[in-house]
């Protein structure tokens, strides 16, 4: 039998301000499935993703994760990780301190804090600056913690907006690892970004929306495969959607 998915989209449409923001997306998401995001600058990338993680409430359509509706349950929103551009943490705590106020918020029990919290730093590869002040660590390490505070929880779907900006390619390095292995768990895995180098390392399926709607949606093996093979015009401009960086990467 197939396993039920990480979570699935339905007929989404979502309005802001009068504007038609998403339209007639529909999507499933895999158990251990990577998925890149990839559009340019309001295509919608950040709307899907609060959609999915229950901050926004959908126009029309349905959002289900971990079987339930996100909007709805807040017990179905602790099963989403949201892994924002912005350091999330507390810059005068340290690392471990961050991770069990966390833990608390989540709502874990008093004895499961303690080895979530271990559990995170190790999966983060943050063991060995566990007790230094967030705010004195480099941008990459702080970002790890962000990734760390996310799977207190043991989520079945992680959201991961731009996880890599602004770092050197050492702690980028680093954070292609930890995401790497995240999927091991049965982890879902939704990372929005403007880098298709990224996107090639990370994921095995792609997603380019445009204009609020999903205009590619496949492996990306296949995608470069019919690039490579000499795209035709609709092709191009599907590059193009992703944005220049990712456009002049494909081609």
């Amino acid at each position: 039998m197939t396993p039920d998915p990480a979570a699935t989209v339905r007929d989404l449409a979502f309005s802001y301000r009068n504007r038609r923001v998403l339209d007639r997306v529909d999507l499933v998401f895999a158990r251990g499935e990577t998925v890149a995001l990839l559009g340019p600058n309001g295509a919608g990338k950040t709307s899907l993703m609060r959609l999915l993680a229950g901050r926004l409430v959908p126009e029309r359509g349905s959002v289900r994760v971990a079987g339930g509706d996100p909007g709805r349950s807040s017990a179905v929103r602790r099963a989403i990780a949201w892994v924002p551009q912005e350091i999330a943490l507390y810059p005068r705590l340290t690392v471990r301190e961050n991770l069990e106020v966390f833990a608390r918020l989540l709502g874990l029990p008093r004895a499961a804090r303690a080895p979530a919290v271990a559990r995170a730093l190790t999966r983060t590869g943050l063991d060995d600056v566990a007790s230094r002040l967030v705010g004195v660590l480099s941008g990459g390490y702080q970002r790890r913690a962000n990734i760390a505070a996310a799977l207190l929880g043991e989520p079945a779907l992680v959201l991961l907006d731009e996880p890599t900006q602004g770092v050197d390619q050492a702690a980028r390095a680093a954070i292609h690892a930890v995401l790497e292995r995240l999927p091991e768990t049965g982890t879902a895995l939704l990372v929005a970004t403007h880098d298709f180098a990224e996107a090639e390392r990370l994921a095995g399926r792609v997603l380019v929306l445009q204009d609020g709607r999903i205009r590619l949606d496949g492996r990306l093996a296949d995608l470069l495969a019919r690039l490579r093979a000499g795209p035709p015009e609709h092709e191009v401009a599907l590059a193009e959607a992703a944005g220049p960086a990712a456009a002049a990467a494909l081609r």
